[in-house]
């Protein structure tokens, strides 16, 4: 026996087929899913005492607890490393000799060399000019931090410095 269906959309009632008479709706798939077994006992709920969340919770506070140590211990060698020194201790007898104690003046550094930008010039000549063929220009922009973002705009009467060439290299 074939269940009487109402039809979803013209809402005509009580059809026996797979089709509706009204509209010619396909009512096979409702049919279908109407006529499926009902399930007699529901989703059960699991209930969790109040012993089980409690034991699930000190498992959790010694986990995190573990885990908390563990990287203190494992996870920071830095502060467990010695600076051991040569085991073959180098004896000169520069250290046998009596130490002169006299005031040793210390040296200015040198005052730094500097250049005029003149008409035509450009970063990456100067850079040549000083430092030498294959020197990039990059090197003079690290000593003139001004001049970041306008490489190729330097104006002429800027006064640029000259790096040491060794450090730029």
């Amino acid at each position: 026996m074939k269940m009487k269906l109402n039809c979803p959309v013209c809402d005509y009632q009580e059809i026996e087929g797979d089709t509706c008479p009204n509209c010619d709706t396909d009512l096979s798939v409702i049919r279908m899913l109407k006529e499926l077994p009902q399930v007699e006992d529901p989703v059960r709920q699991v209930k969790i005492t109040k012993w089980q969340l409690g034991v699930a919770l000190v498992l959790l506070i010694i986990g995190i607890g573990l885990g908390a140590m563990g990287s203190f211990i494992f996870l920071q060698p830095q502060l467990h490393t010695l600076t051991v020194s040569s085991p073959n201790p180098v004896i000169s007898d520069r250290l046998k000799q009596p130490v002169n104690h006299a005031s040793v003046t210390a040296k200015e550094p040198p005052k730094p060399i500097t250049y005029t930008v003149k008409s035509g010039d450009h970063l990456s000549a100067i850079a040549q000019k000083f430092c030498g063929q294959g020197t990039s220009w990059q090197v003079m922009v690290k000593a003139n931090p001004q001049l970041k973002g306008r490489e190729d705009d330097i104006d002429v009467g800027d006064v640029l410095k000259i790096p040491n060439c060794k450090e730029g290299a």
